[in-house]
């Protein structure tokens, strides 16, 4: 069977580094890199206060 390619991502090396860089530190659902990305998000959306989750589930406990 062959695949078709329907939404084939697109993942440069920056990207792929980044990852592999917060993988090797170990800080994965806190840390400074969260701290930059909840920063980043929130400039994003002028300067509103959030906080990132680690899974839908998580978002809706924090909801109720």
């Amino acid at each position: 069977m062959n695949f078709l390619p329907f939404a084939r991502p697109t993942i440069d090396e920056a990207t792929i580094a980044a990852v592999s860089d917060t993988l090797r530190c170990r800080w994965i659902a806190t840390g400074p890199r969260v701290a930059a990305f909840e920063k980043a998000l929130s400039e994003r959306f002028g300067g509103l206060p959030l906080r990132a989750l680690t899974s839908a589930t998580a978002a809706m406990q924090v909801a109720l």
